[in-house]
């Protein structure tokens, strides 16, 4: 899952799901990385580095 809230890496981790974060975005102000996703990245260009195809 791609997400950039804490509301977004909850929802992952509920469904059992793996989560990147973008480092900016709708998370009031807080850091994501304080929640600890799967990964923190700062453009969508970042993504094909870390999924496996």
């Amino acid at each position: 899952m791609i997400g950039d809230s804490m509301s977004d890496v909850n929802a992952a981790r509920a469904a059992k799901f793996s989560i990147i974060c973008m480092s900016y975005g709708y998370n009031h102000g807080e850091d994501i990385r304080d929640y600890d996703p799967d990964a923190v990245i700062d453009t969508m260009t970042e993504i094909k580095d870390l999924i496996d195809w």
